[in-house]
């Protein structure tokens, strides 16, 4: 088994477990990640702390709920204000589907220390 800081690259992998855990990475780095699971007993555990953390802000963030549309159209409104306060470059008003898709697609984006 390897020891953790005699393991180079071994801090890369482990940036990736929170990846590994959403089921993001692609196939090539995951195939990485579970190889260094396979044979580092640290690494494992602290995937399992990874993947509790998940659980658990999944939980909580399933326990808010959505904001009211009242306060989504506020947002929405002082965030078009701030932008019409300062115009660098014409920009599009926000909305809301436009908010939702940029917010998801922000969350798919993922590390890869592949070259």
């Amino acid at each position: 088994m390897k020891a953790i800081n005699k393991w180079p690259g071994r801090h890369k992998i482990e940036e990736l477990l929170p990846w590994y855990a959403t089921g993001t990475l692609s196939r090539r780095d995951a195939d990485r990640v579970e190889q260094a699971l396979a044979g580092d007993r640290e690494l494992a555990r602290r995937y399992e702390l990874v993947r509790q953390e998940l659980a658990e802000t999944t939980r909580l963030n399933e326990t808010l709920g959505a904001p009211s549309a009242r306060a989504m159209e506020k947002l929405f409104a002082a965030i078009n204000a701030e932008e019409a306060r300062a115009p660098r470059r014409r920009r599009r008003p926000i909305s809301r589907a436009r908010f939702l898709t940029s917010a998801r697609d922000s969350a798919r984006e993922k590390p890869s220390f592949t070259k």
